[in-house]
């Protein structure tokens, strides 16, 4: 997958299980060329910075150490620093980044210490110091605190909602990660006009392994992204980023040659069986008969336009909904949403960790199933 950087203010990457244990930039490195591939290689580590090491112990906990094997990296990472130190016991350089408004973090870097060449000064200029305990003093001053405490703090309010929907997907759902974008204060990705709500998706590329997306955008740009298949169509055309999406990502409905194998698949996990099935204009209506008369209909236009309906043969109208129509902006996640009681006055509307992919959505689907006891025969 060929990405390019772009100007994003902060990208959180959440992941349900602690994985982190060194962070080598040579990956990033790799995608990045030109006369600015120094300041790029930093702007995406300070796009990482908030919360994405958080798994790792660190000397400081606004310090950010990365390193690279390539002495040319390395060379232009030393060139575009701040600050250059040399570090006389461990006879190695340390290439410092100050935080910035965007970055709270200080971020380092060093050349490998297994290398051979790690002790040549490459005719550069450093500040000498004894140890790296020193270095570390230098660089822990109540300004570098405070500094950090402010921006980790704006970041955690601008992010919250973000954040607390990832954490509520990763107990509903077999989804484990989550990629969250930021911009300036809490403005739209695209255009830093105030952001109303956070558009997503969800992608699965191999088994198991799912990872959800969320764009903070103004009115106008989730009007854009919901005319998009998904979220990371729409990233890849605002932004011209180079992402080899799946062809199901790149359709605007599921495939017709993958409904039936969806249609059974989902059938399968709520217990019930493969019922009628016609694509209209507003996507696909599957069916899936339960127990007793219950049924579900599945409604998939694309990843962002679904709707899930529960039915009781013993009532006309629905007893549960959740669908992504835009008509409760005051909710948290918009504009996913649940109903309790559907087109009745004692429905009540509230958030929803739905992704929108039947696939993804089973956990959620079952429970609902089984809150109605709609999968077992009732005896009601």
């Amino acid at each position: 997958m060929g990405v390019k950087c772009f100007g994003l203010q902060s990208v959180l990457w959440m992941k349900h299980e602690a994985v982190w244990r060194l962070f080598n930039v040579d990956s990033i490195a790799e995608e990045v060329t030109g006369d600015q591939r120094a300041a790029t290689i930093d702007l995406c580590v300070a796009s990482l910075a908030f919360k994405n090491f958080d798994f790792v112990a660190k000397r400081l906990p606004f310090l950010v150490e990365c390193s690279t094997y390539d002495p040319f990296t390395w060379l232009q990472l030393v060139d575009c620093a701040a600050e250059r130190y040399w570090i006389r016991e461990a006879v190695e350089g340390v290439a410092v980044y100050a935080a910035t408004d965007h970055c709270g973090c200080i971020r380092t870097y060093r050349f490998n210490v297994n290398h051979p060449a790690r002790a040549q000064q490459w005719g550069r200029k450093w500040i000498s110091l004894p140890n790296e305990q020193a270095l570390y003093n230098k660089l822990d001053t109540p300004v570098s605190r405070a500094v950090f405490n402010s921006w980790h703090f704006w970041q955690s309010q601008s992010t919250e909602l973000a954040t607390t929907r990832a954490e509520g997907r990763f107990k509903n759902t077999e989804v484990n990660q989550s990629l969250i974008f930021s911009s300036t204060g809490r403005g739209c990705m695209a255009c830093a006009a105030p952001a109303i709500a956070h558009a997503s998706a969800t992608v699965m590329l191999t088994s198991g392994d799912a990872s959800l997306i969320q764009v903070p955008l103004c009115g106008d740009h989730i009007e854009a992204a919901r005319a998009e298949p998904c979220v990371l169509t729409f990233l890849a055309r605002m932004f011209a980023m180079s992402i080899d999406l799946p062809a199901i990502i790149r359709s605007d409905s599921i495939p017709d040659e993958i409904v039936p194998i969806v249609h059974q698949i989902v059938a399968n996990e709520l217990g019930g069986t493969v019922g009628s099935v016609e694509k209209r204009n507003n996507g696909w209506h599957i069916a899936i008969d339960l127990a007793d008369g219950w049924y579900w209909v599945i409604r998939v236009k694309s990843l962002m336009d679904y709707a899930y309906i529960l039915f009781n043969p013993r009532e006309k109208k629905a007893v549960y909904r959740a669908d992504s129509a835009p008509h409760h902006p005051d909710l948290p996640f918009f504009p996913d949403h649940e109903h309790s009681r559907p087109d009745r006055k004692s429905d009540v509307q509230s958030p929803s960790f739905l992704y929108g992919m039947p696939l993804f959505d089973l956990k959620r689907l079952r429970d609902v199933s089984d809150q109605y006891r709609a999968r077992f025969n009732s005896g009601l």
